[in-house]
C-alpha cells in the first residue's frame, strides 16, 4: 500500500467526522454507520479500485 499524505485540516475534520460516527452509531441501521464512513473517505479522495476499473468500462465516443 503507498502513503498518502492530504492537508493536516482535511485529516483532523475527517477524524472529527469519523468520531461523531461512532458516537452516533445506531446499531439497528448498520448500512447508514458504512454509507456515512464512504463518504467521509469519499471527501478525502480515498476510493477503492473499483470505482476507477468502472471508469473504464465506457468507450468514448465522437458525436458528430
Amino acid at each position: 500500500m503507498q502513503d498518502q499524505y492530504i492537508y493536516d485540516d482535511a485529516y483532523h475534520c475527517a477524524l472529527d467526522r469519523l468520531e461523531a460516527i461512532a458516537r452516533t452509531f445506531e446499531p439497528a441501521a448498520p448500512d447508514d454507520l458504512r454509507t456515512r464512513i464512504i463518504e467521509v473517505l469519499g471527501d478525502l479522495g480515498i476510493w477503492p479500485i473499483d470505482c476507477l476499473a468502472a471508469k473504464d468500462e465506457f468507450t468514448p465516443r465522437l458525436v458528430a
